[in-house]
């Protein structure tokens, strides 16, 4: 239903997107991740018809550049900073709600289910909400247009945890024929909702794999090595670090552990001594913290 042809954009000399190709298909949930500067915000961006681009993006078969009227129906958005909008929360409720053809009760229902009480905010600029209170707004009216597409850009980051296990529950009341987007620094934090997850990496697709072999390549493993002194400088330039004298230990994505592992044996093998290895079973990667509506990092 989504399909992205050869994408590019730049913003002067940096190139945020480099001929990005992609096709997610009715009733996928993805997960586009990625460090900072990956270029994930610039394509959800793009998919919702916020930054022109070079090459083409189409919903359903129709443009967003060419038909952005018809192609945007379709979709629901909630952004990661949310925008400095001067009009009082029940302004913007009514307008998205007569765009939509939806129901205010039906947004304040969703509000009340992420612990905001819509009627208690109506007043009050949305600008003036706090970070957390602005997100339950933008995330309510994006859930109650029960779009065919959902498309979420670090839909969790002011959310306390009532409120990110609410998002997430309605999130999977959506219909299996649905599709989700989401942006995400934490592979970990959105294991359970999407099935395919496609990596960012200066601007271009670096991987788009099944969520169970993401896991498994980004799944931890520790290795400990004692080695005399002439294979330090090798661990320590790897990533090691000292425990004792002459022992060493090191976390490595699931991956990484055969290069590294035919590398250090090629190189000094001589050296070691001894070698083992730990599956800690934990998953790490894309560990830069996300901002919050301030620009600022997230302060836990």
């Amino acid at each position: 239903m989504i399909r992205v042809n050869a994408v590019t954009k730049r913003f002067g000399r940096v190139v945020a997107l480099d001929r990005v190709s992609l096709r997610i298909s009715r009733g996928e949930r993805v997960a586009i991740v990625g460090t900072n500067g990956s270029g994930k915000t610039t394509l959800l961006r793009a998919l919702v018809g916020l930054v022109s681009v070079e090459g083409a993006i189409e919903v359903d078969g129709v443009d967003v550049a060419k038909h952005p009227e018809r192609a945007l129906a379709r979709i629901a958005y909630a952004p990661q900073i949310a925008p400095p909008i001067e009009a009082p929360v029940e302004e913007i409720v009514r307008l998205q709600s007569e765009l939509r053809g939806i129901a205010r009760a039906a947004v304040a229902k969703r509000a009340e289910r992420l612990g905001l009480d819509l009627d208690a905010v109506a007043r009050t600029r949305f600008r003036d909400l706090s970070g957390g209170m602005k997100q339950k707004v933008l995330s309510s009216l994006a859930l109650a247009a029960e779009a065919d597409v959902l498309v979420c850009d670090e839909p969790t980051a002011n959310l306390d945890a009532h409120a990110r296990a609410a998002f997430f529950a309605q999130v999977e009341e959506r219909p299996d024929n649905a599709i989700l987007v989401l942006c995400s620094h934490r592979v970990d934090e959105v294991r359970h909702m999407v099935d395919r997850v496609i990596e960012l990496r200066d601007g271009k697709v670096a991987r788009d794999a099944s969520i169970t072999d993401l896991l498994g390549d980004l799944r931890s493993t520790r290795i400990e090595v004692k080695a005399a002194p002439q294979a330090e400088t090798f661990l320590l330039d790897r990533g090691f670090q000292s425990i004792a004298d002459g022992r060493f230990s090191g976390t490595f994505h699931q991956d990484e552990k055969l290069e590294l592992i035919a590398d250090l044996m090629r190189l000094h093998g001589g050296a070691i001594s001894d070698l083992s290895i730990f599956d800690d079973g934990e998953v790490t990667g894309f560990v830069d913290e996300p901002k919050t509506d301030s620009g600022k990092r997230r302060v836990a």
